[in-house]
Order: structure tokens, then sequence, then C-alpha cells
């Protein structure tokens, strides 16, 4: 992590909960540690008890239903929660849902009403599709994926509704990929800029676009789109 993690941190300060999931490529315990970190609460979802037993970091919730998480890690994730919410594996949800349900639910004004998740995108393509279809379900908690190599955030005008980047992330590439129907972004500070631009959902407009300037901006006026910074963290 190093420098980039602790800019990282610096720019968007503390969120209230870190959500680890059971991805078949789970971010590196460094990650891991270093979100946690920056976290007040820490979920463990389902087979993520097995991501925060190996990076050392003690839950303060388990969310899921058990189905693909071993059962030390299990064990370990029980003893160690204080609170917990099991639910059978055949239900309406994923364990996912059930965590920002959580999240949602036990957010409060008293401290930051944001949402961080990791271990979530590696392995099939439906479960990829589904995260992020829930977490645009969840915008209040102004989410955002960060895995090893990206970094990425849902935007919505009546949560989070821009992003902005320093001089460090200056010649990274970054995609803009509109998730709902009539969904207006801007950007500036970029080798292609938009201005009040209509994307349509899942539009390769937005696609490889690299950050030229200190202070590069994306925001949301309309809809829903997910920004992803590509780098090694």
């Amino acid at each position: 992590m190093g420098e980039q993690g602790g800019t990282w941190a610096g720019a968007w300060g503390r969120f209230g909960f870190l959500l680890v999931g059971g991805s078949p490529e789970p971010s590196s315990p460094e990650l891991v540690r270093f979100l946690a970190e920056h976290a007040d609460r820490v979920v463990a979802v389902d087979r993520g008890a097995e991501v925060l037993e190996a990076a050392g970091v003690a839950p303060w919730a388990y969310v899921g239903d058990s189905d693909s998480v071993g059962d030390e890690a299990r064990v370990w994730a029980e003893d160690r929660s204080s609170f917990e919410l099991l639910r059978p594996s055949h239900k309406d949800q994923t364990d996912l849902a059930l965590a920002l349900d959580v999240a949602a639910e036990r957010a409060t004004s008293m401290g930051p009403r944001t949402c961080c998740v990791t271990c979530v995108t590696g392995g099939r393509l439906d479960h990829q599709l589904g995260v992020i279809g829930t977490l645009a379900a969840h915008a209040g908690l102004q989410p955002i994926i960060v895995e090893d190599a990206f970094r990425a955030w849902l935007l919505a005008p009546e949560a989070r509704d821009h992003v902005e980047f320093g001089e460090a992330d200056v010649g990274k590439t970054l995609s803009v990929l509109a998730l709902e129907r009539a969904t207006t972004v801007s950007e500036h500070g970029f080798t292609w800029n938009l201005d009040r631009h209509r994307l349509e959902a899942l539009s390769d407009l937005g696609v490889s676009n690299v950050i030229e300037k200190p202070r590069a901006r994306v925001s949301c006026a309309t809809g829903r789109c997910l920004v992803v910074l590509n780098e090694a963290i």
C-alpha cells in the first residue's frame, strides 16, 4: 500500500463500514488491514470471514448464510462479532445485500454514512454484475469498491455526486460507466472531457480515459454511474 494507500486515506478520510466479501480472488491481507484501520465497523460477509481471519482483523459483525465459509473461520468470526445476521441459503437477497442493509440501518448522524467494500469482484461475471447493481441500489451509503488493482466509486446526485483526483493520479486510466438510462455525466481534466453529457446504460463512451490534470473531476447530475480508477494500490 505505502504512499498511495496513505494518500488515498488522507483524501477520503474514514468510512463508517468496511464490508469484506468472499471473492475467490480476495484482496491482499495488507490491503484488508489498511482498509480496516480506516473503518469504524468491519463486517464479515459470509466467506469474508476467511479473508479477515487471514488478515488478523476481527469483525464487528458476521452476516451471511454460511454456505461458502469454512467452519473454522465461521466460528472465529462469530466468536469475535458483536452482531450477527444469519439467514438460510434459500433466500431472496445475496449476502452482500444483507450486509448493506445492516450498514444502512446502523448508520447514524453520529458517524460517517459511508461504506467501503472489498473482496467482491473476483470470480463469476454474474456475481460481479450483481455486486454493482446491489451497490447502485444502496447509493445512499456512498459505496466505494477497493481492490488491489483498482478503486471504484458509485456516483448518484442524491448521495456522492462527484469524485476528484489529485496530482498522484495524473496519467492513470479511468472509466465511467452509466448504470441507468438518462445518466448525465461531466468530466473535466481528462484527455477526453464531457459537459453534462447523457450516457446510455453501460455505454463504452466513458471507457479508458486518462487523467491529465490535478483536481480532475467526474460528476453525476442524473442517474447513477460507476467511476473506476485502474491502479495497483
